[in-house]
């Protein structure tokens, strides 16, 4: 054994040690599936999932919970839980302690009878919109700054299941349109039973971007944390593992090389 990898393996080691002493490691987030989801079910989410996987190596558990999303940057902000599940950049408690874990897109979705399709900002004025309060659907880019300019045709949810609220809301006329991550709402469709009352409506031009685990700042753990998971991840990677979680999720590798 060389000398780096054996001191490579005291480092693990070490590190094992010392956060097998600490509790469940708590992960938070909001429904955003197939990245999270409801964890008393059988499918938490591929990003659960993977972290299970990487904490039971070591010999830890996870303790996983569910809440509203603005509710969630501020636990994990103040270190009411160690790990902040499918956050943009932007929305990290603190944007050095955070894993690129996904990829993030944005798409629109109206009913089946509405014939509207995106093309810009402007024309989207026209039509009622419903999205999430708190959310980042351009990474603080022209559709945010629309979003959160109080204009009287958006509606903002909150609360325990926003979009299941604006699915709602949509079937029954009240808005015209909603948006979320395109993965999150081809799942939703899906899950509901209204595929052949929806129809997709475009997807935002342009932007595509990363999605993130945040750890928490308040944490004194948590740069080591951060390591354990960033080295699992390669592991699972070249033993082929995370391929096999996210396709039972559909979704590809945010590393692929078509990126």
């Amino acid at each position: 054994m060389t000398a780096w990898r054996a001191l490579a393996l005291l480092a693990s080691c070490l590190l094992s040690s010392q956060l097998l002493a600490t509790e469940p490691v708590r992960l938070v987030g909001d429904e955003f599936c197939p990245y999270n989801c409801d964890p008393a079910s059988g499918k938490p989410g591929y990003m659960v999932e993977v972290l299970e996987e990487i904490f039971a190596a070591q010999g830890m558990t996870i303790n996983y919970r569910l809440k509203p999303w603005s509710r969630a940057v501020h636990v994990v902000a103040n270190g009411g839980a160690q790990i902040l599940l499918a956050n943009t950049y932007n929305s990290a408690p603190n944007k050095r302690l955070q894993l690129v874990m996904g990829e993030d897109s944005t798409c629109f979705l109206a009913r089946n009878n509405y014939t509207w399709h995106y093309s810009d900002i402007p024309e989207l004025q026209q039509h009622r919109l419903g999205a999430i309060q708190s959310y980042h659907y351009d990474s603080g880019g022209p559709l945010d700054q629309y979003l959160r300019s109080n204009h009287p045709q958006v509606y903002l949810a909150k609360g325990e299941l926003p979009l299941r609220s604006l699915m709602s809301m949509l079937l029954q006329e009240r808005i015209d349109l909603l948006l979320d991550n395109c993965n999150v709402l081809k799942r939703k469709v899906s899950k509901m039973g209204i595929a052949e009352q929806t129809r997709p409506a475009g997807t935002l031009p342009g932007y595509h971007a990363d999605l993130h685990i945040a750890f928490s700042p308040a944490d004194p753990d948590a740069e080591q944390l951060m390591a354990l998971v960033r080295d699992g991840l390669s592991a699972m990677r070249s033993s082929g593992r995370l391929a096999e979680i996210l396709k039972a999720y559909n979704v590809n590798d945010w590393q692929r090389e078509d990126r």
